[in-house]
């Protein structure tokens, strides 16, 4: 695979079934990763592999990392991301700089707590950032609230329309009932099941816009989620052409006003699904909606089923050839979007790997 053109914008888009990660390029070589989640093939960070599989080096040429919040299902792999990407600047939701989460990170350091798989990713990214201070003066974290620049190169800006303050003390309320009890029994400590301060972004550059929406969530008023995204106009200069679909196409994420106002009519559209449980997103009416409002979406990646039964001579030879049907099922999907100045804002979209057009194509071959 060859990399982007200096001029290109590039997004993405990394989906094993349970896990979800971006790579942004903003142009001149330059990139940010959004989450993390693990490649089914090779073991890493899918971003991680596939920047290293087109040449890019991730040590110099990766300007940030963000974690757009702190769900299981996004932070795998997150600090060994910031151990390969030695100069990007870690940015978090304001969320996660308060005292109250560093006493849970805290607490997963010292053992008194079961945590999470998200929490102790965490703790460990930040670990990964304390080791390298001494190697680089340029690392270090940031805080993204609604209206901030997180990254800009040349023409390109990556701004975060989420979370507003608003949510950040939702959020702040939700981490503080998670915080350990003295003389009480251990529990686990998981992450909140609120979305209220995911970090949804807006590219905007020469070449093209895009809406990257996370896991942001509607709220029953407008001082957080889409309602509070929606007050602060980001298509005042033009709608984005494509959008990642916020939270794997679930309803609980769906403000139409968002698809009114803010996306071109008919806008590209990308996802990751999501299963655990026994519950897959996106569900069939959630599909349904989306190919209505954006035929063209392509999904990454497919949420694990049961593995397909074959006659009993085609069972033995795939027992004795090793292959596993689940891995097969599970394997990381990717959708990439490229835009480039002759491309007039339309992105063009690519199945790279275990990707299907969500509204009926088939599964590219690539």
């Amino acid at each position: 695979m060859l990399a982007p053109a200096a001029d290109e914008l590039e997004i993405s888009l990394f989906g094993p079934g349970y896990g979800e990660s971006i790579a942004m390029h903003l142009g001149d070589a330059r990139w940010i990763i959004v989450d993390s989640c693990i490649d089914a093939a090779s073991g890493m960070p899918a971003a991680i592999a596939y920047l290293q599989e087109i040449g890019v080096d991730c040590s110099e040429q990766v300007a940030a990392v963000l974690a757009t919040h702190w769900h299981d299902d996004h932070v795998r792999g997150l600090a060994e991301v910031l151990r390969v990407c030695e100069r990007a600047r870690f940015v978090l939701s304001p969320a996660l700089q308060a005292d109250e989460f560093l006493v849970l990170v805290e607490s997963r350091a010292l053992g008194s707590q079961r945590f999470s798989s998200g929490v102790s990713e965490l703790a460990d990214a930040l670990s990964a950032l304390r080791a390298r201070r001494h190697r680089s003066a340029r690392a270090g974290v940031s805080f993204a609230l609604e209206n901030t620049i997180v990254a800009r190169s040349g023409a390109c800006t990556v701004l975060a329309l989420s979370p507003c303050s608003s949510a950040v003390q939702r959020a702040l309320t939700e981490i503080a009932d998670l915080l350990p009890t003295p003389l009480q029994p251990l529990r686990r400590v998981s992450a909140p099941s609120s979305n209220a301060a995911s970090i949804a972004l807006w590219l905007k550059g020469d070449a093209g816009t895009a809406l990257l929406g996370a896991d942001l969530d509607c709220h029953r008023d407008d001082t957080a989620g889409w309602g509070a995204v929606l007050a602060l106009d980001p298509a005042a200069d033009g709608r984005a052409g494509l959008l990642k679909v916020p939270h794997h196409g679930s309803s609980n994420a769906h403000d139409q006003r968002m698809w009114d106002h803010l996306l071109h009519e008919r806008p590209q559209a990308m996802l990751t699904p999501w299963s655990r449980g026994g519950r897959t997103l996106p569900e069939g009416s959630d599909r349904d909606r989306i190919c209505t409002l954006a035929p063209a979406a392509i999904i990454a990646g497919q949420a694990a089923g049961k593995p397909q039964r074959y006659d009993p001579a085609v069972e033995r030879t795939l027992r004795e050839v090793t292959i596993s049907r689940q891995l097969a099922l599970g394997r990381t999907g990717h959708v990439r979007a490229r835009c480039g100045p002759s491309d007039e804002g339309r992105w063009r979209m690519e199945m790279v790997r275990n990707a299907r057009g969500l509204c009926g194509s088939a599964v590219s071959a690539n």
